[in-house]
């Protein structure tokens, strides 16, 4: 169902601490923690013992104490104590994963830890570079990931559901070409002489209508950046023009849930006010997807197979990235140490 042998982001870094911290990820719970050294852990969570999460203990030092009858499991997920009894066979373990603390996020390996190259770890360098200023956020929305994936693909939406924010006739009305590369996948949209949404006249003080691009890329499992570009009509105006990254990691939660971590990074107007309009029609964009994602999810569910989507020209990346996670499932479930490679 999920590609294993992937990096997922987990969590933000502000979120695990001395704590623990569970979060379902590809069907699992998983309880993370760090060390006294400030080490992120991460865990199965649950105690093999009675099933009791394990982020329901406690930290003992750097190992967790499941809060039912007691039994401690160090960073690795072996059991180093079991209350009134001296031996412990290696069996009593719980399995641990590599977590890993890059771009200010932390990304986790579910799969084989022997294929666990953080050379992969997507890159989102925009969130942690000095030359460009970031704000994201963590939503848990209630669907499928690979709707959100769909969703991301095909921005001809932002015409109707983000209208009051970054979304004009233009998007919609303007074809956007969908090209392969390897198991990426990239949408690129060209909107010259447009009217410029609301959100960003309200960020660069645009009067007239202006040129506009996007170019997505999609790298399985789940990752997609969206460049957007933006100046005033027929000039090349720098200094007016609004540039900026959408990075999406998304990781899946259960078979109808997944988590979204976002940021948006820009390398132009550096007014904190600026970035507080960014986070601020940030998140309200995205709340207007969860409301569509999440309806979407749930009249699935209630048609339960009975549905036969269909298709016209705009689907093409959603589609070209579906066909690309099926084959990587597939491959992954045959026995390939890394989907990904």
């Amino acid at each position: 169902m999920f590609i294993k042998n992937a990096w997922y982001i987990a969590a933000m870094p502000n979120e695990v601490g001395r704590s623990p911290l569970q979060r379902w990820i590809l069907d699992e719970p998983v309880v993370m923690y760090r060390t006294e050294k400030g080490t992120p852990v991460a865990l199965r969570d649950i105690c093999p013992h009675r099933s009791l999460p394990l982020s329901m203990g406690e930290l003992v030092g750097d190992q967790l104490r499941c809060g039912y009858h007691g039994l401690v499991f160090g960073t690795d997920g072996r059991c180093t104590h079991i209350p009134a009894q001296t031996h412990i066979s290696p069996n009593w373990r719980v399995p641990s994963y590599r977590l890993v603390e890059k771009w200010r996020w932390l990304w986790i390996w579910m799969g084989d830890s022997n294929a666990a190259d953080e050379a992969l770890i997507p890159d989102f360098h925009w969130n942690d570079d000095p030359d460009w200023i970031p704000t994201g956020g963590h939503f848990e929305i209630k669907c499928h990931y690979q709707l959100l994936v769909d969703n991301l693909l095909d921005l001809s939406h932002l015409a109707f559901v983000h209208r009051t924010t970054i979304g004009t006739d233009a998007v919609a009305e303007n074809p956007a070409t969908v090209s392969r590369e390897g198991d990426a996948v990239r949408i690129v949209r060209s909107m010259p002489s447009c009217p410029a949404p609301p959100l960003y006249v309200k960020l660069r003080g645009f009067t007239g209508e202006i040129d506009r691009s996007q170019d997505i890329l999609f790298t399985p499992p789940s990752q997609v950046v969206i460049t957007s570009r933006s100046m005033p009509k027929g000039t090349n105006d720098t200094d007016m023009a609004l540039e900026y990254r959408v990075l999406n990691g998304i990781t899946p939660g259960t078979n109808s849930s997944c988590h979204h971590f976002w940021a948006v990074a820009r390398n132009c107007a550096p007014d904190p006010n600026v970035t507080r309009l960014f986070h601020e029609g940030s998140v309200k964009a995205f709340s207007e997807d969860v409301t569509v994602l999440e309806v979407q999810q749930t009249m699935l569910d209630r048609m339960n197979g009975r549905i036969d989507w269909m298709h016209y020209g705009a689907d093409g990346g959603g589609n070209a990235a579906r066909a690309i996670i099926d084959r990587l499932v597939k491959r992954e479930a045959t026995g390939s140490a890394n989907a990904q490679r």
